[in-house]
């Protein structure tokens, strides 16, 4: 906002526009809203991304990628900052949006501005729903996430660290390329789906299909595992400390370790 205030006292004849275009009237009116000094921009943003995700396919994958690109989108024109992006997940967008690809917007919002010494702290507990795709190509620094039913965490992630403190839903850590993943209670099915890099660990108990096609990276599961272990698994590193189920003893590479005897032990292939 800072931004366009100063943009705004260079330039005085800015919104002075002779051109009747509706795309220039449309951009003329947000700048006179944002001047404003009663104009609340957390609350136009929530509008804005419950519109926008009231026309997805909320299963489909693009969806999560065009959601996370108009939140890129957003911090530039509205000049957001990391403590604006916690207001807007934790405050505003709870009272506005209930569509599960919230998530892949607040990763897109803070993703070209977070460093590697930024926490983000998202409280799921505020959303009566499911919450997909926070950490969505999630670069640097840490989000520390409180809370049960998110789906795709860290998909995609390339560094940095997610802590969550509560219960873990579906693909968890889908094509991870890198960072720290720690669940701090239970996660469900497809773990590690095709992950590459990184670490993921489930503090509690995990469901099945664990590690498939992972080509890449670690896994460990503190508690009890199901079954399909590393199916198809190519390369990496699966340990399981508890009860585990199905192993897939064909799979081309990767290792796959059981805690027993307290000692760590090598199985299948």
């Amino acid at each position: 906002m800072q931004t366009i205030r100063g943009l705004l006292e260079k330039n005085p004849d800015l919104l002075k526009f002779d051109s009747v275009d509706p795309e220039v009237l449309k951009k003329r009116q947000r700048y006179e809203q944002i001047i404003e000094d009663d104009f609340d921009k957390l609350d136009a943003i929530a509008q804005e991304v419950q519109a926008l995700v009231m026309t997805m396919q909320h299963w489909r994958l693009e969806a999560g990628e065009k959601v996370f690109e108009f939140g890129k989108a957003i911090t530039r024109e509205y000049d957001l900052n990391l403590t604006e992006i916690n207001q807007l997940f934790n405050i505003v967008l709870p009272k506005w949006s209930r569509g599960p690809l919230v998530g892949f917007f607040i990763s897109g919002t803070y993703h070209e501005i977070i460093g590697e010494a930024d926490e983000l702290f998202l409280d799921l507990t505020k959303y009566p729903g499911s919450i997909s795709g926070i950490g969505f190509k999630h670069p640097l620094g840490k989000l520390e996430l409180f809370g049960n039913r998110t789906f795709f965490l860290g998909i995609k992630m390339t560094a940095g660290k997610i802590v969550l403190q509560g219960l873990a839903g579906n693909h968890i850590g889908k094509y991870l390329q890198g960072g720290e993943i720690i669940v701090k209670g239970n996660a469900r099915n497809w773990i590690g789906h095709r992950m590459d890099g990184g670490s993921i660990t489930i503090e509690g108990n995990a469901g099945d299909v664990i590690g498939k096609n992972m080509t890449g990276g670690e896994i460990l599961i503190e508690g009890n595992a199901g079954g399909w272990v590393g199916d198809g698994m190519k390369n990496g590193v699966i340990r399981v400390k508890g009860e585990c189920g199905l192993i897939d003893e064909s799979r081309p590479g990767g290792s796959i370790f059981e805690w027993r005897e307290e000692q760590w032990v090598e199985v299948g292939l």
